[in-house]
């Protein structure tokens, strides 16, 4: 599978993970717990070890509105600890998820000792960015078909595992979850993810979708 580039361990060198890893915490959160909410004063950024958080935001009416997945391997909590401004978002966890917390000071006083470290913390924040722009683009130029398929391609590098069928998404998200996240209604992710199954594109298989012919998903975005 390619490589996520917001692994943040991966790309450290040893006496850096060593420096994370000496100011950590490590915590467990249960499903459907709330890591951290909108106005929480941003006292931590945190590591996932196992498991996923959806980082989302509410409507005026209550509605919410995911904005991004983290997965094994990355960072979240980051922009509000480098902005000093309290929490815009909400951290939930979707599974029972393990991670390192590291107070925000403490982290900030790793990057001063090794410069180096902000250099790789950039290079996240920057693919971060660049993901956001696509998704803007993607709102601009593609039906819910090529946004949806230009997802579940997308989701293959963060949590794709091959199978004897295809390469299974290693995550359940419920339509709305889909929805949200593509701009599109609950409906029309339900009808679309229906046509790919009828078309041969896609299984869902224990709640998990399958890609079966990454080529066709491929031609509903070019």
């Amino acid at each position: 599978m390619a490589k996520n580039l917001d692994q943040f361990l991966l790309s450290l060198e040893p006496s850096e993970e060593d420096a994370f890893r000496e100011n950590a915490m490590p915590l467990v959160f249960k499903k459907n717990h709330n890591i951290f909410a909108n106005g929480d004063n941003p006292d931590y950024i945190y590591y996932i070890e196992k498991g996923r958080v959806t980082i989302y935001r509410l409507t005026k009416d209550g509605n919410t509105v995911t904005v991004a997945i983290r997965h094994p391997g990355e960072l979240f909590g980051l922009a509000e600890a480098f902005m000093e401004k309290p929490r815009k978002c909400f951290a939930q966890a979707i599974e029972t998820t393990s991670v390192l917390a590291v107070r925000t000071e403490d982290f900030k006083n790793i990057l001063r000792i090794i410069p180096e470290l902000s250099i790789k913390i950039n290079m996240v924040l920057a693919n971060r960015l660049r993901r956001a722009e696509g998704i803007i683009y993607d709102l601009i130029n593609y039906n819910v078909s090529g946004r949806l398929a230009r997802f579940l391609l997308g989701l293959q590098e963060q949590c794709g595992r091959i199978c004897g069928t295809g390469v299974v998404l290693d995550i359940k998200l419920t339509h709305n979850d889909i929805a949200a996240i593509i701009g599109s209604t609950r409906q029309s992710v339900t009808q679309t993810l229906n046509e790919f199954k009828d078309e041969g594109c896609i299984s869902i298989e224990d709640k998990k979708i399958v890609l079966l012919n990454k080529r066709k998903l491929q031609q509903k975005v070019y």
